[in-house]
């Protein structure tokens, strides 16, 4: 609290004696409205920081907690712009911060750019760090994350004509920072250094033409990734198991690689008559993948003879994919509506590998076709059913090819379903909801792909007219696969209700999800036969509640509490409170003051007790 005193002090002082010139008197008047919040943040954490760092990581000192600026010249002025929109949040190295701008002339142009940046940490202390061994499965965690994504966007939409619009769009999106992991060499587990850079950088350009009954647009993507894939043991090992003779005295691993991809969009949206909607679109795209690889390395293996590798190589990758759908909807009359959609695709991917002496080439190529068709009723003007059916043929075809080692492989998969839903409204504000979809898939992929898939939803919804509302929804998902006794059922509460006058907002509400997985499998070794069993379970229940009140013209008040709780197969507590006082100085500055604390209880290592406490001033013009 001290500390941010200190810091907040000198700020409150100074923007209270010199406020900024030309905003008192402009209120009313100026085109240019906005708001800042500049402040400083204090934080004690007692227990598990690398936890901390996972869950909140928000740090010390001064931030610019958010900034809104808003230009809106006079309509009848000459400016180029109608309107300008800036906002920034958690500025000053928060580990989420965002910066977004947008100008606008309306039936002229419009330009929007984003900026995003987050952390992401990871770094569990499942055991103290030197009872931690993979070799004795004792749980330590040998893969750390410690990295800083970025991604930065732009889109410029132009309206050449009335019916004419012209769009643009460019994405970069970049991953650096830090990472561990762990590979098995010479029979002995090693934690090497993998560093993390790799970049995506996209261009999109479109047109859109509509005519009276038809609407058109092409769209043009082209994308580059570069990947950095590089792994190393920073200086000599002797593994995870130091009693066996293996070790490491230099290991390096680079298997870098990038690609490029090209896609061409055809979308077109028609209404040929008053009953009839059609929606169309057709998706080409290819991508070309280069990958080069080489593996250094020197020490003693496990029969403790020295070895040396030093291989090299790369890989090939093409891939074409098409994907075409369509969707329609067609009234038969003023209750009855057909709706349906058809879908085709095809994914057709080869490629080429060699490692020093190791290499192969493979080609598989899938198709999927999906058609579904339905009805929606009306009963009445307030009652809504609807029912349909699907069904979706895939094949894939593959080809292996190592050395004189040659395969194919040919699976058909079929799957067909139903839905139902059903939809009711009355005047009094009540909305109740329901639907059920049911799947059933011959000859899946994989043992744990579905034989069977099972959607149930409820939901309630009302509003009164004094200003509270209630909702309410039960989602149930079972899925199982018959050949391998696989199956996961998932089911999920969620409760709600909230009410809000001009002074008051008042919030709570309650999620409980249960989940089990489960699989029961006969396992073969020679001669022998076991089953092996795996059971997952996990009761999760959240719980919050907030309220905002506004007291009168000078003092606002208000808070939160949120409440998480798991048990089964894993237990883990976490609480989180929030209070708020924000004091009107003047009509230009208000003072705010929130605390937040942050209890996390999972065992022995990880449990974190944090305080957060923040002051700002908001100045407002």
């Amino acid at each position: 609290m001290k500390r941010v005193l200190q810091v907040a002090y000198p700020i409150v002082v100074v923007l209270l004696a010199e406020p900024f010139p030309g905003f008192a008197q402009a209120v009313g008047e100026s085109p240019l409205t906005g708001s800042v919040s500049l402040g400083a943040r204090n934080v004690d954490v007692d227990g598990a920081v690398t936890k901390y760092r996972e869950d909140v990581n928000l740090d010390d000192g001064v931030r610019v907690f958010d900034l809104n600026l808003h230009y809106a010249p006079r309509r009848d002025s000459d400016s180029i712009v109608d309107r300008v929109d800036l906002s920034a949040r958690n500025l000053g190295g928060d580990p989420n911060e965002s910066v977004a701008l947008s100008v606008r002339k309306y039936g002229a142009y419009s330009l929007k750019v984003d900026h995003r940046r987050s952390e992401y940490f990871y770094e569990d202390t499942l055991v103290p760090a030197e009872l931690a061994s993979i070799n004795s499965v004792t749980g330590g965690d040998f893969h750390h994350f410690d990295f800083e994504r970025v991604r930065d966007t732009a889109s410029l939409a132009l309206d050449l004509s009335p019916d004419t619009k012209l769009s643009f769009g460019l994405e970069r999106q970049t991953r650096s920072g830090d990472s561990t992991t762990t590979l098995d060499i010479q029979r002995d587990e090693f934690e090497l250094d993998r560093p993390i850079d790799e970049s995506l950088n996209a261009l999109t350009a479109g047109i859109q033409h509509s005519w009276d009954k038809v609407t058109v647009v092409f769209q043009e993507e082209i994308r580059e990734f570069e990947n950095t894939n590089e792994i190393f043991l920073p200086g000599a090992s002797a593994g995870t198991n130091p009693l066996d003779p293996a070790d490491l005295q230099f290991y390096f691993l680079d298997q870098s690689y990038d690609f490029d991809s090209r896609a061409h969009l055809v979308r077109v949206i028609a209404n040929p008559t008053m009953r009839f909607q059609l929606r169309a679109a057709l998706r080409r795209e290819d991508l070309d993948l280069d990958m080069s690889a080489s593996e250094n390395s020197e020490g003693t293996g496990f029969t403790g003879a020295s070895f040396v590798t030093d291989v090299s190589g790369g890989a090939e990758i093409g891939r074409d994919l098409d994907f075409d759908e369509v969707d329609f909807r067609f009234n038969v009359n003023e209750r009855m509506r057909l709706v349906g959609g058809v879908r085709s695709s095809s994914l057709d991917q080869r490629g080429l590998l060699s490692f020093g002496p190791d290499g192969g080439a493979g080609a598989w190529n899938i198709d999927t076709d999906g058609l579904e068709i339905g009805v929606e009723f009306a009963a009445r003007t307030n009652l809504v059913f609807s029912v349909g059916v699907s069904n979706e043929e895939r094949e894939s075809l593959g080809f292996r090819s190592s050395g004189t080692d040659q395969r194919m492989d040919r699976v058909e998969t079929d799957r067909d379903g139903f839905f139902a839903r059903a939809l009711y409204r009355n005047e009094r504000g009540l909305e109740l909801s329901g639907s059920i979809e049911d799947n059933s898939i011959d000859n899946p992929l994989a043992l744990a792909s579905a034989t069977d898939n099972r959607r149930y939803k409820l939901s309630l919804r009302h509003r009164w007219d004094n200003g509270l509302s209630l909702t309410g929804t039960h989602n149930q998902i079972d899925v199982e696969n018959g050949n391998s006794g696989w199956a996961s059922d998932t089911a999920q509460t969620a409760i709600r209700l909230s009410y809000r006058n001009e002074r008051l907002q008042l919030a709570a509400g309650y999620t409980s999800v249960d989940t089990e997985r489960s699989i029961d499998q006969l396992v073969s070794a020679g001669f022998r036969q076991d089953r092996f069993l795996i059971r997952y379970a996990a009761d999760s229940s959240f719980m919050d509640a907030s309220i905002r009140w506004t007291a009168n013209d000078i003092v606002t008040i208000g808070g939160s509490i949120r409440s998480y709780e798991n048990d089964g197969s894993f237990e883990l507590d976490r609480d989180d409170f929030f209070a708020f006082v924000n004091l009107r100085l003047t009509d230009d500055y208000a003072l705010e003051f929130a605390y937040r604390d942050v209890d996390y209880v999972e065992d022995m290592f990880d449990d974190y007790a944090a305080e957060i406490l923040e002051v700002a001033l908001r100045l407002h013009w």
